[in-house]
């Protein structure tokens, strides 16, 4: 054949895993779109490479080949994608979206302790589905959440115009003891002796796309209704605590909150689910737009930067040996609910901590410093669990900015503000995530176990 071969058709044929051919669920015009050839173009190797990376990321696709079979004409050939189709259900541990995105408003976990208020106690949380509905790359997931302080529910249907591109709807519903509210050395309680509950009920949509190179974002509008109650399936609305410190921003114990939300990320990871080397970077802003008797105008800027360094300090066997640097910030400007003040503490905040005993602010700084390395290998579950080790320190400060949110909850709570953690654990990638258990020690000499299923960056 000639160097320059021109493609005559385009076919897209589906296999099973066995590499057997089967029926496929995928519409083909949802394969071939990934790519920028078309029938008559000149076959391009870098760009068929392109379209192939994408259709392997997309989420409806277990993996993809590519092939050239001549026709009856010297410079013209059929241009083959043989792809093997993932299982159209999904599960998975953890309720959360992945980020870039700006779904849920401010109840996201993009930063990790800026949106992050998870109530304290044993909780678990997973979300579930079916993808590729009607064979056009549509997901509709479902995520629970239940434990001893919290239960939420989170309905997500989304659109992919490609792996990269989509239009996502979702409503929910989450009820938390929220960790402004909660821990401290002093607790407070609601006038009848109950934890405050804080009561979410919205939902979003938004638009998500690459903005330029590796740059991917995300807009949304997200609306909230929320209230302050004393637990998670009653109607009695709590605006105070017991000291008459304010819960909510309006006085009926009510708030909606409207917000615009924009999100980026900038992901150099050379592995998303368990990196080694590179680097993530996740930018947001919050606008909040005034509705209801609330009337709430605020915005909100955080960031968040995570560097993955290999160094080969020390390990018990082959494997990698990864320095893990995360350095994260934000601050809120205007109008500030109590609910939506960040709080610091935690497995995902400085470990050692319970969940927001460090602090609650208008702003906030944190780091942290990981260094995870090998030391054995064991077969459970028909697969090769590589066991590794952890040693970590945290720190986060609220940057004297506790007594500058309404009600002062750190304040009242005497929450300390700034503080450090320390400790070493075990982690390995499983089938259902990466699943650890650390001990931690804090700068006040509490301890802390964690066990959790999911990477904290």
């Amino acid at each position: 054949m000639s160097n320059l071969q021109t493609i005559a058709a385009i076919q897209v044929r589906y296999v099973d895993r066995e590499n057997q051919p089967t029926t496929g669920r995928t519409k083909p015009d949802m394969i071939t779109r990934e790519f920028k050839l078309q029938p008559g173009d000149i076959y391009d190797a870098e760009l068929a490479q392109q379209g192939l990376e994408g259709l392997n990321d997309l989420v409806i696709v277990d993996r993809a080949s590519l092939s050239l079979e001549p026709t009856d004409q010297s410079d013209r050939v059929v241009m083959v994608v043989t792809v093997t189709e993932s299982n159209p259900f999904f599960f998975a541990f953890g309720g959360t979206l992945q980020p870039p995105t700006a779904l849920q408003g401010t109840t996201r976990p993009v930063t990790v302790v800026a949106m992050d208020n998870k109530a304290n106690g044993i909780s678990a949380s997973f979300r579930f589905g079916v993808l590729n509905l009607g064979g056009n790359n549509q997901a509709l997931t479902l995520a629970v959440e239940g434990g001893e302080q919290s239960f939420g529910l989170d309905l997500d249907y989304r659109k992919f115009i490609k792996h990269d591109t989509g239009y996502p709807v979702n409503l929910f519903t989450r009820s938390n003891v929220e960790a402004e509210f909660d821990e401290g050395e002093d607790n407070i309680d609601l006038p009848g002796g109950d934890d405050p509950w804080v009561n979410r009920v919205g939902g979003g949509v938004e638009f998500f796309r690459p903005i330029t190179g590796d740059w991917l974002g995300a807009l949304g509008l997200n609306y909230q209704l929320v209230s302050v109650r004393d637990g998670a399936f009653t109607f009695d609305l709590s605006p105070v605590d017991e000291l008459g410190n304010r819960l909510t921003f309006s006085d009926d114990g009510q708030d909606e909150l409207l917000t615009l939300n924009l999100v980026t990320a900038l992901d150099r990871r050379n592995n998303p689910s368990n990196a080694t080397q590179g680097y993530r970077l996740l930018l947001e802003t919050d606008q909040s737009i005034p509705v209801g008797d609330a009337n709430i105008l605020y915005n909100r800027l955080a960031a968040n930067y995570t560097q993955y360094l290999p160094l080969p300090l020390f390990g018990f066997t082959e494997g990698d040996r990864t320095l893990v640097l995360n350095f994260q910030g934000g601050t809120i400007i205007g109008d500030l609910p109590t609910y939506e003040a960040f709080s610091l503490g935690g497995s995902s905040s400085v470990r050692g901590y319970g969940g927001g005993e460090l602090g609650t602010g208008r702003s906030f700084i944190q780091a942290t410093a990981e260094y995870r390395f090998p030391i054995f290998a064991v077969n459970a579950f028909q697969e090769r669990l590589d066991v590794g080790g952890t040693l970590f320190i945290d720190y986060a400060s609220d940057l004297g900015t506790g007594d500058n949110v309404p009600g002062e909850p750190a304040v009242v709570r005497d929450k300390p503000g700034d503080g450090f953690g320390y400790g070493v654990g075990l982690r390995t990638a499983t089938p259902i995530g990466i699943v650890k258990l650390e001990f931690a020690l804090n700068d006040d000499g509490d301890s802390e176990v964690i066990f959790k299923i999911g990477d904290r960056f």
